[in-house]
């Protein structure tokens, strides 16, 4: 039933998603055409013609960042507390299935869109000329030597860390917009238990960073050779700190949005 769930997230939200990164990569194609050939654009009609296209390029990248997380956060409210709130009630599943479909569909969703935008970029700089093929030997002979000096802790590191991020930003939103339903009709106390839950959040990281900080061991170092720098380690607990924070807030929002949506999902 999950994925029947994960599949139905996908379609609804898609329907807005996907014409909007087609509209994006659209207009990549042209303004990477229009930078290309810039030089020979005539002063009149031609030139401003080519000026709107590569500012509606610039502009779609933000509405595929904006406009994507706007389309789920509509999604997630009204399918608990709009028209489709009964419904969704009604299915025989629990609010945590309801709840990390959702999660998981956002945090897909904010990857493919990143994805897409770069792919965009370099479709873009590809047909304008500013970005050759040997520049992609060069760009791929760089991940060659520099990824394997990483390691394979620290990619991992970042990688959990840019999921974690938005996972972050995705329940916060939730928890603001579920608990806040409580409150319809006073606009005031929306505001209210925005600050309060950022509040409590931040002290409780603030809190465990302290606690944790003075008791675990950091050392630096990088280790030489002869064309440069060849490594570059950290000791001690200290380098996974931040992700144990952002994950222990992710598990607190999460919660705490499952209990409001379980326990007083007021519908009206």
């Amino acid at each position: 039933m999950f994925g029947k769930l994960v599949k139905h997230e996908f379609r609804a939200t898609g329907r807005f998603a996907l014409p909007l990164c087609g509209a994006m990569l659209a207009l990549a194609l042209l303004a990477g055409t229009v930078l290309r050939f810039w030089n020979s654009l005539q002063n009149g009609w031609q030139g401003m013609a080519g000026n709107a296209i590569v500012i509606l390029y610039g502009m779609s990248l933000f509405a595929v960042a904006v406009g994507i997380f706007v389309i789920l956060m509509q999604r997630y409210k009204q399918n608990f507390f709009g028209d489709e709130g009964y419904l969704t009630r009604t299915l025989p599943v629990g609010e945590h299935a309801l709840l990390l479909s959702k999660l998981l569909t956002a945090v897909c969703w904010y990857v493919a869109a990143l994805a897409l935008m770069a792919l965009s970029v370099l479709l873009a700089g590809a047909l304008a000329g500013g970005f050759t093929r040997a520049d992609a030997r060069d760009a791929l002979d760089a991940l060659r030597y520099y990824f394997p000096r990483i390691g394979a802790s620290a990619a991992l590191r970042a990688l959990l860390g840019t999921l974690g991020g938005m996972s972050f930003v995705t329940l916060l939103c939730y928890a603001v917009a579920t608990i806040a339903q409580n409150f319809s009709k006073h606009r005031f106390w929306y505001f209210v238990m925005t600050v309060v839950l950022l509040l409590a959040l931040a002290r409780l990281l603030a809190g465990l960073n302290l606690f944790l900080d003075a008791r675990l061991a950091r050392s630096v170092g990088v280790i030489g050779g002869a064309d440069g720098p060849t490594a570059i380690y950290v000791t001690g607990g200290a380098p996974w700190l931040g992700l144990v924070e952002l994950y222990l807030g992710n598990a607190l929002l999460y919660f705490l949005t499952w209990a409001f949506l379980k326990f007083r999902p007021n519908l009206a």
